[in-house]
């Protein structure tokens, strides 16, 4: 039976996901920094540290698990002004933005290479494209997502496929904390649900189906691109 990997998977996002790719037969190996339900595998840690990942390792090892794909949604916020700016926030960003992604994808690269047809996801958003004002730290991330995205898809190639998905505005925990940090959270949101043609925000569960289509063998010919699921929101501002 097939195993996909996903970080993240205690929060809304990873959780739709887990649960998608689970009503798709396949197995599930989560990881957060949070006890996660509704796996088959857990590891509890934190994705930027390498004893998470060879936790993992072992995990995937003892069960002998066929792992097909790693989905990367582990991420973290942070808002404020440049002028303000703390250089342990932004060094701590790209700890948990980035570089906990490099270190999955290089841990998971020699069993993803057993598959037949293996898959790398990650999570990006589409604030890399347009710039989000006070959030300069996490636009930043994910620039440098986008770019480790393309840049490894040919590494990988023709053996692992990688993509990045680019929500926008998606009704999860993290981004509810995201807006509370805000001056005024009730007003940023009713701004943000206006700003999407779909005069909403996105599901954690219609994220999880662009996921699932990027790791599936439904998107074989599809690698190194960025992914823009945000109900319009790019072609409307």
């Amino acid at each position: 039976m097939k195993t996909v990997v996903i970080t993240g998977a205690a929060g809304g996002m990873g959780s739709a996901t887990a649960t998608l790719f689970k009503s798709k037969g396949y197995q599930v190996l989560g990881t957060d920094r949070e006890d996660i339900t509704g796996v088959d595998f857990q590891v509890v840690g934190d994705v930027a540290d390498e004893v998470t990942w060879q936790k993992i390792s072992t995990v995937i090892e003892q069960n002998k698990l066929e792992i097909s794909s790693l989905i990367n949604i582990a991420g973290r916020n942070y808002f404020d002004l440049i002028t303000e700016a703390k250089k342990s926030e932004w060094l701590n960003m790209f700890e948990v933005n980035v570089v906990a992604m490099v270190m999955g994808i290089k841990h998971m690269t020699p069993f993803l290479r057993k598959a037949k047809a293996a898959s790398i996801v990650n999570m990006s958003s589409i604030s890399a494209q347009i710039g989000t004002s006070g959030y300069a730290a996490y636009v930043a991330t994910k620039g440098a997502v986008d770019s480790l995205t393309k840049a490894l898809a040919l590494e990988l190639a023709p053996e692992i496929r990688i993509n990045a998905v680019a929500p926008g505005w998606i009704e999860t925990p993290f981004t509810v904390a995201g807006l509370n940090l805000t001056p005024d959270p009730v007003a940023h949101r009713k701004k943000a649900e206006q700003m999407h043609a779909l005069n909403r925000v996105g599901t954690p569960e219609e994220i999880a189906k662009v996921i699932y289509f990027l790791a599936s063998e439904d998107s074989s010919f599809v690698t190194g691109s960025i992914v823009t699921a945000d109900g319009g929101y790019l072609i409307k501002n």
